[in-house]
């Protein structure tokens, strides 16, 4: 199994068979939501946050922060600084890293 195809949430879950089976569902489209996301953080050199990219994309909490999860993973993005959200809580800010 390639890093890609990983349960990013497999350590919170421990092999839940609902979790696992949604992971499964999804698979095939991974890469077009890596695609979507990496597209978006491009276009902002500054980076942003999973919070951003979610509104941007009107993606689900759940599927962008996975990908988000599996990025840093993979050394696709890198942390860059924080800003707020929209609750006033601080979160990261992600840009591309240099060699994607």
């Amino acid at each position: 199994m390639s890093d890609i195809d990983n349960d990013p949430t497999e350590n919170f879950h421990h092999g839940d068979p609902y979790s696992t089976a949604a992971h499964d569902s999804i698979k095939g489209n991974k890469l077009r939501d890596f695609a979507r996301i990496l597209e978006v953080l491009r276009s902002h050199p500054d980076g942003m946050t999973c919070e951003e990219v979610e509104i941007e994309l009107r993606l689900k909490h759940q599927t962008c922060s996975a990908r988000f999860t599996d990025m840093k993973k993979l050394g696709w993005i890198m942390w860059c600084g924080e800003r707020p959200t929209e609750s006033g809580r601080a979160a990261g800010v992600w840009k591309m890293s240099n060699w994607t």
